[in-house]
């Protein structure tokens, strides 16, 4: 009865970690792709069919993006936060089946739960779950952690109906490894192949160009620092080799990078300092360097289209290695460097919020949305909203298809650039004479918003 407390409590503690860490991805709203698979989804049941046989995006996705999107409108209508909690409780269902996993390879409840532990605690999981559009990354990995579960309890059948399922979620179940049904996984994964390559190709370009060269290694490298916890920035900021770091980061961020580098040091010395008494597990290590580099395997083909998310399935490997070494420390050390992680995690989302694309994007939708809701509570069909011209606006609102969404315009049209360039004649007097000229371009449906 104690042991079984003990666990509970454990696990409290770690859903009351992994909360503090990510409790500010539920302020944000939809962006960008959100809004192309929201109204893209907005089908009867009669339709979702179309999912599994449309090929419009870079990704075939139809149970991980499409049909979850559907499902989530459908229950919860047009409100961010709950498809935010939507991707927190998968998170928590992945950091459990990772515990299951590694408790069955392992036979040890306290490298399971150090494991799961560093893994539900990385800085790794916040595009995807800040960034809606990644739910679907999630949803794979719980479908592979799941089917991992499955094989390793013996039950073959159910683990293969899951990876085909898996197929049609997220490509990442790809990497399952396997011996005893390898020709039946091997069979399945050519035909999926076949589906992307040939008979539904993926249209491919730019940064999702597949190639193997010298920026694979690259690739590799920044994976296995980020899953150290060191924030995606530093690829940015920092040159491997020779090595070189912005002289203004280092500067606005000295305290950050000596805990960051503490942490490192931390862990890296756990592992090293307990070396021999690990050569014992020979095969766990093994195990561990093979499951984070199978893991990312499916990556390191596109590595110019990298982030730190994308180590999702092969961050177990990384965390189990450092568990194995944890266990062996005395209560202090070990504190101490869990402590360690868990500032460099909270230090590392901090800075990513201040610092990524992706929510300065998301902060500029919602300053969007605020401002119209405040000028502009109803727009008549066929109106059209005039915005400022710049790249992040156009691209974070999806083009048309953002204000439509959240006026349920479909006949809406979104201009960016000078209100100037469609302004009538009777409008251009009031401006030429210093008047508000917002009132006249209402009346002809021309709607000026400067977010």
């Amino acid at each position: 009865m104690a042991n079984r407390l003990t666990v509970w409590f454990k696990f409290i503690l770690l859903i009351i970690a992994t909360s503090f860490l990510y409790f500010p991805v539920f302020k944000y709203g939809f962006f960008q792709d959100d809004f192309l698979h929201l109204i893209t989804t907005q089908i009867p049941i009669s339709g979702l069919l179309k999912f599994f046989t449309d090929n419009s995006a870079i990704y075939y996705r139809p149970l991980g993006i499409q049909f979850a999107y559907w499902l989530q409108q459908l229950i919860f209508g047009p409100r961010p936060i709950y498809f935010h909690l939507f991707g927190f409780l998968v998170h928590l269902l992945n950091t459990f089946l990772v515990y299951s996993l590694i408790a069955k390879i392992t036979k040890s409840k306290s490298v399971s739960f150090f494991a799961s532990f560093l893994y539900a605690t990385s800085a790794i999981h916040f595009i995807s779950l800040f960034w809606l559009a990644e739910t679907n990354l999630l949803l794979g990995a719980l479908v592979l952690f799941l089917s991992l579960n499955v094989y390793l309890s013996g039950r073959i059948g159910l683990s293969l109906m899951l990876f085909i399922l898996g197929l049609l979620t997220h490509e990442i179940v790809i990497i399952f490894p396997s011996r005893t049904y390898l020709v039946g996984l091997i069979s399945i994964a050519l035909s999926y192949l076949l589906l992307r390559l040939v008979i539904l190709p993926v249209p491919a370009g730019g940064t999702y160009t597949p190639q193997l060269n010298l920026n694979s290694l690259n690739s590799l490298i920044w994976y296995l620092l980020w899953s150290f916890n060191l924030p995606e920035e530093l690829k940015y900021q920092l040159i491997l080799w020779p090595p070189h770091i912005q002289p203004k980061f280092l500067a606005n961020f000295t305290s950050h990078l000596l805990i960051w580098l503490g942490s490192f040091i931390g862990l890296t010395s756990a592992i090293l300092f307990k070396a021999r008494s690990l050569l014992k597990s020979f095969r766990l290590i093994w195990l561990s360097l093979g499951w984070f580099i199978i893991g990312i395997s499916l990556f390191l083909v596109l590595p110019l289209h990298q982030y730190p998310n994308y180590i999702i399935a092969g961050l177990p490997g990384i965390t189990l290695l450092l568990s194995l070494s944890l266990a062996k420390l005395k209560p202090f050390w070990r504190g101490l460097i869990l402590s360690l992680w868990l500032i460099s995690s909270f230090l590392t989302l901090r800075i990513t919020e201040l610092t990524h694309w992706t929510v300065q994007e998301a902060q500029r939708v919602d300053r969007a949305f605020v401002k119209t809701r405040q000028l502009y509570p109803q727009i008549p069909p066929n109106g059209t909203i005039i915005i400022k011209s710049d790249y992040q606006i156009h691209q974070a609102l999806f083009n048309q298809l953002g204000l439509r969404f959240f006026y349920r315009q479909p006949t809406l049209t979104t201009y960016y650039g000078d209100f100037h360039d469609l302004m009538t004649p009777d409008c251009a007097i009031i401006d030429q004479e210093h008047g508000n000229p917002r009132p006249c371009l209402a009346k002809h449906n021309l709607f000026v918003l400067y977010p």
